[in-house]
């Protein structure tokens, strides 16, 4: 299989993956030949690419983070849940911020509904099983959703990235359990915040409206601390997401250290480690798929690394970010490249799909080139990055 943008598909063409709903249910599913309608649909609900099928690409089969279908049934917790929230906190959001806070406290029961729910609970419980038990971590584009962005979508994208991150810092199931409780309700807060705020870049705001949405952390922080199944480390995740390392972030403006987040009762009034491993999830996540308040478009992988990159030491937690460019390819399973630059000249131009990680080095995986530049199909050949050196390679995105 090979993922393809959505503009370069045709109805010729055969999905090699199934479609949801973000609410979880089956949209289009394997083998479906795509017709122009269900193109226009897809790119309606926010997806760039898809898996097609490919002759002689059929042992390319990228691999979840998580399964198919502990991702689903997440997906339509947290569908069910962002609904019942929206409804019950709608007439919040035009009101001030201390209205709001007490508004907050006041309706304490009915919010408590929809926050946790069992389903969210057991969802998340097989979603740190899944990650824990695999040897090794890659963080495939495949295990991030592509709807059209939501608060909830991108909730669910951080989660599995922040648990794939406390994986690779050997947290124990009760530190991921809190990792993820808290990574999963980081930006609860925004849905108290008036649409229009939402619906527009930062980079657009009065000073009136930065602050009104710099209260987005006290807001999630209230709702989740009132809440008997939320811990307090989770919930100083929606307080202290948005902190800097230099202390320039906010709500109180603490500091961290650059250090690996792990257990250490030294570490006083600085930015929960949960915190800091969520926020560099965050900004990966509004990179590579787009986040209007933060004012990023959608970006290629290695677009989106640089971003968070540059962001390491000042803003985020540069060991974090480390551990993050460890675990996320540059080149992601089902890929579709081309060749800029090889010993052979007669390959350059050719096409290809990414067939295999390597897990030691995931800037040299195994290709399978099985198209000319002039987009003739030849027999597909199997290269070894890391056996043939002075190959170059580009997605094709």
């Amino acid at each position: 299989m090979v993922r393809y943008t959505i503009d370069d598909i045709n109805d010729d063409m055969v999905l090699g993956e199934s479609i949801y709903l973000p609410s979880g249910e089956l949209l289009l599913a394997t083998g479906y030949r795509i017709k122009e309608r269900y193109r226009k649909r897809l790119i309606e609900m926010g997806y760039r690419s898809l898996l097609i099928e490919v002759e002689g690409t059929e042992s390319v089969r990228p691999e979840n983070t998580v399964s198919e279908v502990a991702e689903n049934e997440m997906a339509g917790a947290l569908d069910s849940s962002s609904k019942g929230l929206m409804v019950a906190i709608q007439d919040f959001r035009n009101q001030s911020s201390e209205k709001v806070k007490d508004l907050i406290k006041k309706n304490k029961q009915h919010l408590n509904k929809y926050i946790m729910t069992s389903g969210i609970a057991r969802a998340l419980e097989q979603f740190i099983e899944e990650i824990m038990s695999q040897s090794s971590i890659v963080l495939n584009l495949s295990a991030m959703r592509q709807t059209q962005p939501s608060l909830f979508t991108h909730a669910l994208n951080v989660a599995i990235t922040s648990l794939c991150i406390g994986k690779k810092y050997k947290l124990s199931y009760e530190e991921m359990k809190q990792l993820g409780i808290g990574a999963l309700n980081y930006d609860l807060g925004l849905i108290a915040l008036p649409k229009e705020l939402l619906e527009k870049s930062c980079d657009d705001y009065s000073e009136s409206e930065h602050k009104l949405y710099r209260q987005h952390c006290a807001f999630g922080f209230i709702m989740l601390s009132q809440n008997h199944l939320i811990p307090s480390t989770s919930a100083a995740v929606a307080l202290q997401h948005h902190e800097h390392q230099d202390g320039t972030g906010f709500p109180r403006g603490i500091k961290g250290d650059n250090r690996p987040p792990l257990k250490d009762f030294s570490r006083q009034n600085m930015i929960h480690r949960f915190a800091e491993i969520v926020a560099v999830a965050d900004r990966y996540d509004a990179c590579l798929h787009g986040r209007l308040q933060m004012g990023y478009a959608p970006m290629k992988v290695k677009d989106a690394l640089k971003v968070v990159i540059e962001a390491g030491g000042a803003e985020l937690n540069s060991d974090i970010v480390k551990a993050l460019t460890t675990i996320v390819p540059l080149y992601p399973v089902g890929a579709r490249i081309r060749i800029v630059n090889a010993p052979t000249p007669q390959l350059i131009g050719y096409y290809g799909v990414v067939a295999k990680d390597n897990p030691e080095n995931l800037e040299t995986p195994q290709v399978i080139i099985y198209e000319s530049k002039n987009h003739q199909k030849i027999k597909p050949v199997l290269i070894d990055m890391y056996r043939h050196s002075g190959i170059v390679l580009e997605l094709v995105v």
